[in-house]
């Protein structure tokens, strides 16, 4: 049976996601722009750092707790995640050498750099490759949330997994000290495992939280506010333009709101009906990160003045980008070859 209130939720993690990429870079213009279209970057980024978060956790919702072996797990993953994982990363280099020259980037390096370091052709695309580390691991958190006891080969399946990560860990640390270049991926996917695991405890046991749920809203707005007055403290005292300091996923701040989100849609979700745009809009969510990126270079190209009318350009862009990687998802998605990476 479909659970229509995680629907709602995967909307919710795309509309984020959008705004994030949508605002940053007015956020990191903080001098350049008007101190209130800097609030507004400021308040939309803050309040959609549960993006990712929320992705991850969904996936745990579904995906743990299942009769599932280890090589089934792998084999269905495999099969949705490594041709998008391939495709796009081909599609975002192609973009690449067109835009800045293929002879420039051969020479530079630059592409080889940004898989290495960020996981990808593009720097969305470390979710890819952080969420297939995440996968790589999924069906061990698996059997300890079911309680089963692990085979001898399940256990030399995790020393194996262990070892080759070991050996990247290794690898990147070398890459640091030589090039000053980490692998960021490698070094994220650990922290999304507690949004992975939370999914799935939260979707199961959420009555047995002793938290009321009138109470969530306002816990959501104080941390958002305290991590948007942090913002603004760091700006102003440390000059630190980085919209990922304070809220990130990986802090003390969006943890909390991630859960928190979850949880209210879990608890209202007889709520939630089933609603077809909203089912439409999930459906293409997955594909709708994939893509977005390209309408937000095309606006930030085309619209004229772009950073001097903020309070105008990024509701603008959000909606505008949003629509136009909804609709090419669509379309693209009635060709049944473009199902699977998309």
């Amino acid at each position: 049976m479909r659970k229509h209130w995680l629907d709602y939720l995967r909307v919710a993690a795309i509309l984020a996601v959008i705004t994030i990429h949508s605002t940053t870079p007015f956020y990191a213009k903080f001098g350049a722009l008007g101190l209130l279209d800097w609030w507004l970057a400021n308040l939309l980024n803050s309040a959609s750092r549960f993006a990712i978060p929320l992705f991850v956790m969904i996936s745990g919702a579904l995906l743990l707790g299942r009769d599932i072996t280890i090589g089934e797990f792998y084999k269905k993953r495999a099969a949705r995640l490594l041709p998008a994982l391939v495709v796009w990363n081909l599609f975002y280099a192609g973009l690449n050498l067109l835009s800045r020259g293929i002879n420039e980037n051969i020479a530079d390096s630059s592409l080889i750099n940004e898989l290495f370091v960020t996981g990808g052709a593009a720097a969305h695309l470390w979710y890819l490759a952080m969420f297939t580390c995440l996968m790589l691991f999924a069906p061990f958190l698996n059997i300890f949330v079911k309680g089963d006891k692990p085979a001898s080969t399940d256990l030399s399946i995790l020393l194996g997994l262990i070892f080759v990560f070991f050996l990247l860990n290794g690898i990147s640390n070398v890459a640091s000290n030589l090039w000053d270049a980490e692998m960021e991926w490698l070094k994220a996917f650990p922290w999304y495992v507690g949004y992975f695991l939370g999914g799935y405890y939260l979707e199961r046991y959420s009555d047995l939280i002793p938290l009321k749920t009138g109470l969530i809203p306002f816990i959501i707005a104080g941390i958002l506010l305290t991590g948007t007055l942090l913002n603004y403290y760091f700006m102003i005292s440390f000059a630190i333009v980085e919209d990922n300091l304070i809220m990130t996923s990986t802090g003390p701040l969006v943890f909390p709101i991630s859960l928190c989100i979850f949880l209210l849609a879990r608890r209202n979700g007889s709520k939630l009906k089933q609603n077809k745009y909203i089912a439409i809009i999930a459906e293409a969510s997955f594909g709708m990160y994939l893509i977005h990126p390209v309408f937000l270079h095309l606006l930030e190209w085309q619209l004229p003045e772009y950073y001097a009318h903020a309070l105008l350009y990024m509701p603008v862009t959000i909606l505008i980008t949003t629509v136009a990687s909804l609709l090419s998802i669509i379309l693209l998605r009635k060709l049944s070859f473009m199902r699977i990476i998309c």
